[in-house]
């Protein structure tokens, strides 16, 4: 099954296709991606990302030529595992640290940290093209959609599923998506903020350290707010900040803010309108209509005529597996136990052990 999907405005997931395949080749995607095309069009600051699959990344460049292709951080990340010889934990933070990045300082400062552990994977990295998995160098609003988890997630949701009838599963996604439909057509009914509950959050987290800062007008539009010892230039016009979150998160940060109330102006007027609430009740005003009963069903005749066939295709040798292969990276290796050559209990050492033989 492949499954398109994104965030609603309230950070939830949003399924917006899917369809059943006879395996994950090019040109299932393609066939996948050209039907998705006829369905949503292609829309200004619209962008994928995915792992790093070579199907979904030939695809998606045949049917959308012009369009940004993004990289999941994480499976990068696994990529770069393999080549990390260093401290692997220091290598961690500091790749997610650059893929997190808001300004071109902090990239650089983070980039010249990984070199002195290992310069192979600053090249590895640099080769993969910045603008694929850093959030600075990303050239298309991305916010904080850098992985390919909702894909995961709803893999995930469905992992049980996958081994129904084609039928039933087709039934069985319609429910979940009812069911997802109404909880989140609920949720915003029953919120009661600009924006939505996700993102509300953040705004008041932003808004709470927006208190401590100071602000001097250089014109009307043009601050200069003071946060401790470091100094920031916020623009409302452009809506722009030095430390480079308003621009990116499309919310205003905590300097922002600061320059905002010294204005007596509202933060959320400057919030992206894809943050909003009522966008949000928008996306569910469409229900997911009832299935009536199948003896109910008026089916076209030319439709009953059809005969379909099932895929053309061989079974592996071997009972199938239902659990993913772990990499290596996941694996936790534990040492043996030895046992004891005396008493035969496990772990005892046979030079200090006092037990009787068995």
């Amino acid at each position: 099954m492949l499954i398109a999907s994104t965030l609603d405005p309230g950070g939830s997931i949003l399924p917006l296709a899917y369809a059943i395949v006879d395996s994950e080749n090019d040109a299932s995607w393609t066939w996948f991606c050209e039907r998705f095309r006829i369905a949503f069009g292609e829309r200004e600051n619209m962008c994928i990302v995915s792992d790093r699959h070579d199907s979904i990344w030939k695809a998606s460049a045949l049917v959308y030529p012009g369009l940004t292709h993004y990289a999941c951080i994480w499976h990068l990340w696994n990529n770069l595992l393999k080549k990390c010889r260093g401290n692997k934990e220091q290598v961690r933070r500091l790749y997610f640290a650059l893929a997190k990045a808001y300004t071109l300082q902090e990239f650089s400062e983070l980039m010249g940290r990984l070199d002195t552990i290992d310069k192979k994977l600053g090249v590895y990295l640099f080769d993969s093209g910045y603008h694929k998995w850093s959030r600075v160098y990303a050239t298309v609003k991305r916010t904080w959609t850098l992985t390919s988890n909702i894909a995961e997630s709803i893999n995930n949701s469905i992992a049980k599923a996958r081994e129904f009838p084609v039928c039933k599963l087709m039934d069985y996604m319609r429910q979940l998506i009812e069911t997802w439909n109404e909880k989140h057509s609920e949720e915003g009914r029953n919120t009661f903020t600009d924006l939505t509950n996700e993102y509300n959050e953040a705004y008041e987290d932003n808004k709470e350290l927006s208190h401590r800062m100071t602000v001097r007008a250089s014109t009307e539009f043009l601050h200069t707010v003071t946060d401790g010892m470091k100094r920031f230039s916020v623009c409302l016009r452009s809506k722009i900040c030095s430390c480079g979150r308003f621009q990116l998160d499309e919310i205003p940060c905590g300097h922002a803010l600061a320059a905002i109330m010294y204005r007596h102006q509202h933060g959320e007027d400057y919030c992206s309108a894809y943050y909003n609430n009522k966008n949000f009740k928008d996306t569910y005003a469409i229900p997911v209509e009832p299935l009536p009963c199948e003896s109910t069903w008026e089916i076209p005749f030319d439709v009953l005529e059809q005969i379909v066939l099932p895929p053309d295709s061989k079974r592996p040798p071997g009972r199938p597996s239902f659990k993913r292969m772990k990499p290596f990276y996941e694996v936790k290796f534990k040492r043996a136990k030895m046992t004891c050559s005396k008493c035969g209990i496990e772990g005892h050492n046979k030079k200090t052990c006092s037990n009787l033989p068995k």
